[in-house]
């Protein structure tokens, strides 16, 4: 059964909201910073850093696989059943981000915490592969009679899936590393926000249209 985009997506971009914001929610005040002085104010307050930086970090990590979420769901014209499933599947190791990072906001030198926080950005990376990979398999991608449309489309997939395993590669890699070197696990964090912080979709303006065209 074919099945159109436009729900998945939101309820995806709904998911992802959510996510954000349970984050948000995590940050907190400790005891000693509400009852002291006007004095220590900054001080105390210098405290909230590492979750700060933690929230900000993971904050642009969904940021980013949603705009690539986005452009994915861009392209493609129809969806089934076993997609809504892998759909589902991306949703929840990005519904997990939350704890590794309170985990790392906490004890950013724990490397139990840089690990758990490895493992879960790892299968997430690892889910929109193969959202992907599934939907060029079954050619959600393609549309009848426009074959510069669907060359284009092509490059795309192809940069965007040698992006992937090189940031699944950082990922995996930052596992083992989390006891070696935290910085190096840092280090491989940042890989992957770094090669999609420009979504991978149809630059060009005329070929873009004709997706929207035929989704419509």
């Amino acid at each position: 059964m074919n099945i159109t985009t436009n729900r998945v997506e939101a309820f995806s971009d709904g998911v992802i909201s959510i996510v954000i914001t349970i984050m948000v929610f995590s940050i907190k005040l400790p005891d000693s910073v509400i009852h002291m002085s006007d004095k220590r104010e900054l001080k105390e307050l210098l405290v909230l850093a590492p979750q700060l930086i933690a929230y900000l970090f993971s904050f642009t990590v969904l940021g980013i696989m949603w705009l690539n979420h986005h452009h994915l769901f861009h392209m493609i014209r129809m969806v089934d059943e076993k997609f809504l499933w892998l759909n589902l599947h991306l949703l929840f190791w990005l519904s997990l981000i939350p704890f590794p990072t309170y985990l790392l906001g906490e004890a950013p030198f724990l490397s139990y915490s840089a690990a758990i926080y490895g493992v879960i950005l790892f299968m997430a990376s690892f889910a929109f592969l193969l959202l992907r990979r599934y939907a060029i398999r079954h050619n959600f991608f393609y549309i009848e009679e426009e074959q510069a449309l669907n060359k284009t489309i092509n490059k795309v997939n192809k940069r965007s899936i040698t992006k992937n395993y090189v940031g699944m590669a950082a990922y995996l890699a930052s596992i083992p590393a989390s006891f070696w070197s935290l910085y190096a696990a840092y280090a491989c964090f940042a890989v992957a926000p770094i090669l999609f912080f420009i979504p991978d979709g149809v630059d060009d303006e005329k070929l873009a249209e004709k997706i929207i065209e035929k989704n419509d």
